[in-house]
């Protein structure tokens, strides 16, 4: 009988924040799209390839090893189910995040290097001079990602409403790991555990 049992999750307690150097200022234009926004830098990184177990986890549930950053993110929304996005911290204008709509018609290229034209109502994470960064819960932008010579990173782990999450999906054609989870419902809850985990990996 499994009565009685419980989950044990990873344990986060030794997480600590020794370095306040790298701060990001976090904006959230629209409280109803983002109810809760949370994020964590971390200075100093190698982006290298993942460790064997790492790539070993993700290769078992079909999913092919990019890089320690990205791997890690991956990592911990199969793990406790809560979408996680890196940008590097060096890309963010003004060292300010800005949750927000942008105008219907504004051009952004996604990961794909596809141009896409933006709805009135898609949410998206901006730098501090207003420029879209990534389509908040669906897809990464072209130019505010990781790469081989990122230093220091900026991990996001938010709750998106899921009917934003969904219409945004739709438009655009784009169903990924992160929007089908938001549009079921993540949990409010776990986004700093996220983060810690992550920050801790």
């Amino acid at each position: 009988s499994l009565s009685g049992t419980q989950v044990q999750w990873p344990s986060v307690e030794d997480f600590k924040s020794d370095d306040q150097s790298l701060s990001i200022e976090v904006k959230v234009e629209n409280q109803e799209a983002c109810p809760r926004y949370s994020g964590v830098t971390i200075s100093g990184v190698t982006v290298q390839d993942s460790p064997e177990w790492l790539k070993m986890k993700l290769r078992s549930i079909g999913l092919s090893p990019i890089n320690n950053i990205v791997d890690v993110t991956n990592f911990v929304l199969h793990e406790v189910g809560q979408p996680l996005h890196a940008f590097d911290a060096a890309k963010i204008k003004g060292n300010k995040v800005i949750v927000k709509t942008l105008t219907a018609g504004t051009e952004f290229v996604t990961l794909d290097d596809e141009k896409r034209k933006l709805a009135a109502e898609d949410l998206m994470i901006c730098d501090g001079e207003g420029k879209g960064m990534c389509i908040a819960g669906v897809f990464g932008g072209a130019h505010s990602g990781v790469s081989a010579d990122t230093k220091n990173i900026f991990i996001e782990s938010a709750y998106f409403s899921p009917q934003f999450i969904r219409k945004t999906a739709r438009v655009h054609g784009l169903k990924t790991d992160a929007s089908l989870r938001f549009e079921r419902g993540t949990d409010p809850n776990i986004t700093v555990y996220a983060l810690k985990r992550a920050a801790k990996l």
